[in-house]
């Protein structure tokens, strides 16, 4: 699917790298708006990152940071999971 980020053999690559940065960086704003007390922004945001990377499907041209997280959607999701915890955690 892409290049190895590291120069090993290990077979993680970017796309999974940018999936997961993705990822973290919703789940951080999510729980971040869930500490405030935003709790329906940051349900109404990770539900729909969580059905984008499931592959919800529209019409139109899809973005690139969609196709990533398509492409890498367990990387995304668990990277939202622990970006979420983060950002409960930063409260």
């Amino acid at each position: 699917m892409g290049n190895a980020v590291l120069q090993s053999g290990n077979s993680f690559t970017y796309t999974e790298l940018h999936a997961a940065i993705l990822g973290a960086i919703i789940g951080v704003l999510a729980g971040y708006a869930h500490g405030i007390g935003r709790t329906t922004v940051a349900v109404g945001v990770t539900a729909t990152f969580v059905a984008v990377a499931l592959g919800l499907k529209y019409t139109g041209e899809i973005p690139a940071a969609q196709r990533t997280v398509r492409r890498e959607p367990w990387y995304a999701l668990a990277a939202l999971l622990a970006g979420g915890a983060a950002g409960l955690a930063v409260l």
